[in-house]
């Protein structure tokens, strides 16, 4: 990830941006135009975690974004930047790290048949989805020094794709609104109204082959795959942002819990499943009521990235429409990227259906942090 911070820019080119809106035919697909003249943003994530060889470490992991435009600007004239550009991330078995970011001369996205979508940076990155959203191809293709990367991943989903917050027509979460009679500031209102997501693949297998710096790394693992889009760069309106996603047993799940800036809402979003149904994918705002909910809690303190407090375990908790409880704890084991703005680990999951059988697995979970927020376990 590249991360360009800057507080103060105006969060009122919203409305600037909104003249870009191009609302993409395919689940994958285009939702945005960003370029230089806008502080749009739109972003594929993907993501293949294995099996750790020994206990403490957290590799293999291989973990990609393409982007268009920056998830957090240091200024609103990003003119001299590269618009289009992919970041690698991840672990090789023995738990060394590698951080790879290429710049591509453009960023097409290309809807085809069905849900068919080819997306082509440049000549040194691509992506293509399957009609039926039930296999991802992604390839790499920049060798060379300073990036030495190449190589592809498959992927294999075994969930159905899905939006946020139980619905089927829109990647937007206005449904969850606060009441009229409650006013919100324009942070809050972007992150209702504006801010997309739409998870392609949320479960399943992929399978890795590539060579970083003349190194191979080659693995089978859980894959991911999701999207991400909104008009202002995050800084502008998101002040925290919790996200993660695991294969445990039989369950599939992820999470999201955002606080927009300068606000005291904290928004949720949960998704369970196993193969037999998917059991939650809700939205909510803390505190507004008792079933079909998801809460993530930071525990504990660990040194984090920059000589900040990070939490040393993560409680991640749903409660299903019928009052069932499932439980989930999450230790880290490595962070990559490791920043004070922006810390992704992979570490061990735990936990199940309350009162009946515990499982075990490796996930990711990532605090991404826009305003710089000091933790502390007592707060």
């Amino acid at each position: 990830m590249i991360v360009f911070t800057k507080a103060g820019l105006a969060i009122s080119v919203a409305s600037v941006v909104l003249n870009s809106f191009v609302r993409a035919t395919s689940f994958d697909g285009q939702y945005l135009q960003p370029n230089s003249t806008n502080d749009a943003v739109e972003w594929w994530w993907g993501s293949a975690v294995g099996t750790p060889e020994s206990a403490g470490t957290p590799g293999p992991v291989l973990q990609f974004l393409f982007y268009q435009g920056y998830s957090i600007l240091v200024d609103s004239d990003h003119s001299s930047l590269p618009e289009y550009y992919f970041t690698i991330n991840g672990f090789f078995p023995n738990g060394s790290d590698f951080s790879v970011t290429v710049p591509a001369t453009s960023g097409n996205i290309i809807e085809g048949a069905g849900n068919v979508v080819t997306g082509t940076w440049g000549e040194v990155g691509s992506f293509q989805t399957s009609h039926d959203l039930k296999t991802m191809y992604v390839s790499f293709n920049a060798p060379d020094a300073p990036y030495g990367i190449s190589g592809t991943m498959h992927f294999t989903s075994n969930r159905a794709n899905h939006f946020g917050c139980n619905v089927t027509d829109s990647p937007y979460f206005d449904e969850f609104m606060p009441p009229p009679s409650q006013a919100l500031t324009e942070a809050e209102q972007i992150l209702f109204t504006q801010l997309g997501w739409a998870v392609s693949i949320p479960g399943g297998t992929v399978d890795v082959d590539v060579t970083i710096n003349g190194t191979r790394l080659q693995f089978s693992g859980n894959g991911y795959h999701d999207q991400n889009w909104m008009p202002l760069a995050l800084n502008e309106f998101v002040s925290s942002w919790y996200f993660g996603f695991a294969e445990i047993g039989p369950y599939t799940l992820s999470y999201v819990s955002v606080t927009p800036v300068n606000s005291s809402i904290a928004f949720n979003t949960g998704y369970l499943a196993t193969d037999q149904a998917v059991l939650q994918n809700q939205c909510s705002v803390n505190g507004t009521k008792i079933t079909d909910i998801s809460i993530i809690q930071p525990k504990g303190e660990m040194t984090g990235a920059q000589g900040t407090v990070a939490p040393s375990t993560w409680t991640l908790s749903y409660i299903i429409e019928d009052g069932t409880e499932f439980e989930f704890e999450m230790v880290p084991t490595a962070a990559n990227p490791n920043l004070n703005i922006y810390q992704r680990w992979t570490g061990s999951i735990t936990g199940g259906k309350k009162g009946d059988e515990s499982y075990e697995g490796v996930a990711t979970f990532e605090w991404l942090n826009p305003g710089l927020n000091v933790y502390s376990s007592s707060a």
